[in-house]
């Protein structure tokens, strides 16, 4: 795939699908026809012909597909006139945002938390099935039958389908919020690949997040969530060195954070705070983070509080995880209090969530000078791992020093309704 057909897949896949969707009526429709589209756009561009406006020509190519496929579907032959292939109007004042119309398409209440997200990363940010498969820790088949149903369920919730009004948009924000965090985590360190991070799904994360704060100014979790994107962004730069090695908070180069950013990220979470949530809570604690001016200057004990209170509000296992590093910088009880912890937790949890704990405990052996544990509790959270640069990083670490990116600021990642979580690295 050409370079600049790489960017206009990731600028206008949401747009094409949302305007494919809002024409056609169908889930299924909108992707399989803007993925032709693409497609074919891809087999021009490699012929070498020039398309001046990739965003406009895909647009008309999916239209066209979709209508050939409806065309195709003898029982919906007799309501094609109802599909009739609207006037090109994409940038009338009508245009709603078609990213976060799409999310909250994603979060019809018919469907469960999973489907939900794995929903949103495939329609609107065109994610491969296969890396679903692997943020959700499971095959490509049982996301794929998730896909499937998630769109049965949509279609079968009506005869026409309707995009989400303002009231359907009030009543799932919630669910909207979690899954944009859910396309920020798996943006924030890549499941797999050479690439720690994913730059084009953690920026789209903070579009959507800007965008829902604009639409819904006072809700307080609205505001937590951008705090906790911005702040996260703020430091992105520094998180690993110019050849892509991920690096730890006590390793970066804080000189190089963003501190336009930090402020906004900072005020943005003053106005959260107050109401107690999920995200706000988790972008205080992000904020006392990127409010120190060295590691050593981290407040470690407000940042526990927090997350007690996080743990109340939300009691999720990798909650449980991220107070347990907290407390264990409190002092030498702590951090012995933390080694004991954490082997009991270790084990219990899904695989994804276990390679943290281990990445946690070989940090925490290692400050307590126990190197064969370290070691040991390294190869552990080496297992399964599919980011080629965090296994670079655990190779590379030198003899004595066995410190995994735990990053001590690691965020929780949003858990499966059954209490499994597809966690990644932290996005606080």
């Amino acid at each position: 795939m050409s370079s600049a057909l790489e960017t206009a897949f990731a600028e206008e896949w949401p747009r094409v699908v949302g305007v494919i969707l809002r024409a056609y009526g169908s889930v299924d429709i909108a992707e399989e026809s803007a993925q032709e589209a693409f497609t074919r756009a891809a087999d021009r561009i490699a012929a070498g012909e020039k398309l001046r406006n990739i965003g406009a020509w895909v647009t008309t190519a999916a239209r066209h597909v979709a209508v050939d496929s409806l065309r195709r579907e003898a029982a919906l032959r007799h309501k094609l006139p109802l599909f009739a292939e609207p006037e090109a109007c994409e940038d009338s004042a009508e245009e709603i945002d078609d990213r976060l119309g799409l999310v909250y398409v994603a979060c019809d209440p018919l469907l469960s938390p999973e489907q939900q997200v794995a929903l949103a990363l495939r329609i609107v940010c065109g994610v491969p099935t296969a890396d679903i498969a692997d943020f959700f820790g499971t095959s490509g088949a049982t996301i794929a039958a998730r896909l499937t149903r998630a769109k049965q369920a949509i279609a079968r919730s009506g005869e026409r389908f309707s995009w989400p009004g303002p009231e359907d948009r009030a009543q799932r924000i919630g669910a909207a919020l979690t899954t944009i965090y859910g396309v920020y985590t798996l943006g924030h360190t890549a499941v797999a690949g050479s690439d720690f991070m994913d730059s084009r799904l953690s920026g789209l994360a903070f579009l959507l997040a800007r965008s829902i704060v604009a639409e819904h100014p006072g809700d307080t979790e609205a505001l937590g969530l951008l705090a906790l994107i911005e702040l996260g962004e703020a430091r992105g730069v520094a998180r690993t060195t110019l050849d892509g090695m991920p690096l730890t908070l006590a390793e970066v180069d804080r000189s190089a954070w963003g501190r336009q950013r930090i402020r906004r990220g900072l005020e943005l979470a003053a106005r959260a705070l107050p109401g107690g949530g999920r995200f706000a809570l988790q972008a205080g604690i992000a904020g006392l983070h990127s409010s120190a001016a060295t590691w050593e200057q981290t407040d470690w004990a407000a940042i526990s509080t927090l997350y007690h209170g996080l743990s109340r509000v939300w009691p999720a296992p990798v909650v449980t995880l991220g107070g347990i590093i907290a407390r264990s910088h409190l002092g030498p009880s702590e951090l012995d209090r933390a080694a004991v912890e954490l082997r009991r937790i270790g084990g219990q949890a899904s695989a994804e969530l276990d390679r943290r704990i281990f990445a946690a405990l070989a940090d925490v052996e290692e400050r307590r000078g126990a190197w064969a544990s370290a070691l040991e509790a390294l190869a552990a959270a080496s297992l399964g791992e599919q980011n080629e640069a965090v296994l670079r990083y655990y190779a590379e670490r030198p003899t004595g020093s066995s410190s995994a990116p735990v990053n001590d600021d690691a965020p929780p990642s949003e858990p499966e309704s059954e209490g499994s979580a597809p966690v990644r690295e932290g996005t606080r």
